[in-house]
């Protein structure tokens, strides 16, 4: 099971996720809505050039306009992108033009059975989906599930990789994965303690999900 580790917002926070065996991390750039761990491009690419081979860097981002989003991804080196928030395919189609090489996760918050529908639209247009919980304040890192037997069907219902997202911990991460059987899990809050990524529960998780059947 693949594993990804969001909301990297310090060469502490890298580290947690590089020393766990992560296969990916999220920085948060570009953001409208409530979070903590938000970074600037430039932040983002000091961290980025410290990487070691295959771990692969993602932009999750809030924005809805393709220039301001393929202004950040050049800025800050990442390779892949999250979209957190709606965007018109029209925005999308402009993003893959201008960078071709990009792979593009689309967010899908899991309210109720329409996030179904929701998830066969966007498959459409996206490499992979990501499902996630959202609040009126905050587009992910809500520390909430959902309800995961929607995110199993949707998980029966897309031809494309699903990511599982919302409320998982170290606890609860195999459950879920046993349930829902996406393509990977991420994880923002859920390896935090004291608002501060914590090391052993960041192991804990990756572990977790990359041994977990």
């Amino acid at each position: 099971m693949k594993c990804k580790i969001c909301g990297t917002g310090s060469f502490a926070d890298l580290k947690c996720a590089v020393d766990a065996g992560t296969d990916a991390v999220g920085f948060l750039m570009g953001i409208t809505h409530v979070t903590q761990d938000a970074v600037s491009p430039e932040e983002a690419a000091a961290m980025i050039k410290t990487l070691p081979p295959f771990i692969e860097p993602v932009a999750v981002t809030h924005l809805q306009d393709a220039r301001s989003i393929i202004s950040i991804v050049q800025q800050s080196g990442c390779t892949a992108l999250q979209i957190q928030n709606t965007i018109t395919p029209e925005e999308i189609c402009m993003i893959r033009k201008s960078l071709p090489y990009l792979r593009i996760i689309k967010a899908v918050h899991v309210m109720d059975m329409s996030a179904v529908q929701t998830a066969q639209r966007e498959a459409a247009y996206a490499d992979a989906i990501i499902l996630d919980t959202r609040t009126p304040d905050r587009l992910g890192g809500t520390g909430l599930t959902h309800d995961w037997s929607i995110s199993a069907k949707i998980v029966e219902s897309v031809k494309i990789p699903v990511i599982l997202a919302g409320g998982l911990t170290p606890e609860n991460v195999a459950s879920a994965i046993r349930q829902v059987r996406p393509y990977a899990v991420d994880v923002h809050t859920g390896v935090k303690k004291n608002d501060v990524r914590d090391a052993l529960k960041t192991k804990a998780f990756v572990k977790t999900a990359h041994t977990a059947v």
